[in-house]
């Protein structure tokens, strides 16, 4: 029973490698006629889950690197804070800009 248990790892590696075979041969020769190939390819994305499989911390340091790379911060980007609240004081002070004119000035100018 180990003996079976010890032979699922390689046999799936193998399995992936004699794809990747098949399966560079049929993209060669999908190629020479023309076709296009295909985006993904099935072994890629047999290894691929296998490395998650192995290694499941990649997939959480992938996800975070694509998170950072949307949240990037570069400097000098951002203005500084118009907007003001002191809790100690009980004061806000807000400030909101005005992007709309308003109905009676547009209404104003269109007659």
């Amino acid at each position: 029973m180990s003996y079976f248990a010890a032979m699922t790892l390689p046999a799936l590696v193998v399995l992936l490698v004699v794809a990747a075979a098949i399966e560079a041969a049929l993209v060669r020769r999908r190629r020479k006629r023309g076709e296009p190939a295909p985006r993904q390819h099935v072994a890629q994305v047999g290894f691929d889950t296998l490395g998650l499989a192995l290694a499941p911390s990649t997939k959480h340091k992938r996800e975070h690197d694509e998170y950072m790379e949307l949240k990037r911060d570069e400097e000098g980007d951002s203005a500084p804070p118009s907007s003001h609240v002191d809790l100690d004081a009980g004061v806000a002070r807000l400030v909101v800009p005005s992007t709309a004119r308003s109905g009676a000035a547009r209404a104003r100018d269109d007659a």
